[in-house]
């Protein structure tokens, strides 16, 4: 028969190893592109929810933005990834409707940081605007 204290011990260690494996496995992806990008593909769906505290959520204390992309719905924008230009920072761009009812383009940085196992947006700021050439 075996020992009670030792197969506490090797399930207590086991669980150790488990907990510690999922720590890491999520700091891992929350260093992903995968991760990045799904930050900001949230944080748009809160907006365009209504939905202010899951946005507020996804954002540092000291979140701050100059996008003034107006109201947002389900379906009434597009979001492309153009990368990391830098460490901390993720360009995207957003695609909706102008009050003139044409389609514009704002490029913008979604700055990021890291804490712990989570990111959080620090803030949105616009890079530019486009509009719809006509060929």
């Amino acid at each position: 028969m075996r020992n009670p204290k030792m197969v506490l011990s090797i399930v207590s260690i086991s669980v150790i190893a488990m907990v510690l494996a999922g720590i890491v496995g999520l700091g891992i992806y929350a260093g992903s592109e995968q991760a990045k990008t799904a930050l900001l593909i949230r944080y748009f769906r809160a907006l365009a929810s209504g939905d202010k505290e899951s946005a507020t959520q996804l954002t540092e204390g000291s979140f701050e933005s100059d996008l003034a992309l107006g109201t947002l719905s389900r379906g009434s924008y597009e979001l492309y990834d153009f990368g990391e230009p830098e460490a901390g920072v993720l360009r995207f761009m957003v695609v909706l409707e102008g009050k003139d009812g044409k389609k514009r383009a704002v490029l913008g940085d979604m700055s990021y940081k890291r804490l712990g196992i989570v990111n959080r947006i620090v803030a949105m700021r616009r890079v530019g605007d486009g509009t719809r050439l006509r060929e």
